[in-house]
């Protein structure tokens, strides 16, 4: 009887994380500010781009602005290469593809008096008329995948997986 209540035991504390939902203790308090400044400095002078394999999972507390865009096309190409690469997939399997069309909008989000635009996960996105309004805080659980070089600087690219009112 013990042997069988290990073998129970054992087997429901090595279920995966996965089927326990989203993995909110990952995510670690930080600043946009932060978030940045740790990506680009991992971006060597020679490089043209900086494809994340630690995410560098965050959770940044913002104010919802309610403004979005659909997402710029050198992001969406760097999400794709960056999935692709990776071989990162949405939940549901899929492909590199799969998992860049979870991103076409980004949306205004402000730390302080700092705007950033960032690519924001549409299954999410369901869900901010509804529970959101313009100047509400909220955090936002995100991962850093990487940054590329345009012509001016560094775009780091972010993406917003889950949030919290």
């Amino acid at each position: 009887m013990r042997k069988l209540l290990l073998i129970v035991i054992v087997a429901v504390a090595s279920t995966p994380t996965f089927a326990q939902g989203f993995p909110w203790e990952l995510f670690k308090p930080r600043t946009m500010k932060e978030v940045i400044a740790i990506t680009t400095k991992a971006v060597r002078p020679d490089d043209s781009m900086f494809l994340a394999t630690n995410q560098l999972e965050s959770k940044v507390e913002v104010t919802y602005t309610g403004e979005s865009r659909p997402i710029i096309e050198s992001r969406k190409n760097f999400i794709g290469t960056w999935a692709e690469m990776l071989e990162h997939r949405t939940t549901k399997g899929g492909t590199g593809k799969d998992y860049q069309a979870l991103f076409e909008r980004e949306y205004l989000y402000k730390e302080g008096d700092t705007e950033y635009w960032l690519a924001t996960s549409k299954p999410i996105t369901k869900y901010f008329d509804k529970e959101l309004k313009p100047g509400d805080k909220m955090n936002l659980y995100l991962i850093s995948i990487g940054a590329y070089r345009n012509e001016k600087d560094i775009d780091v690219v972010l993406l917003v997986e889950e949030f919290q009112k």
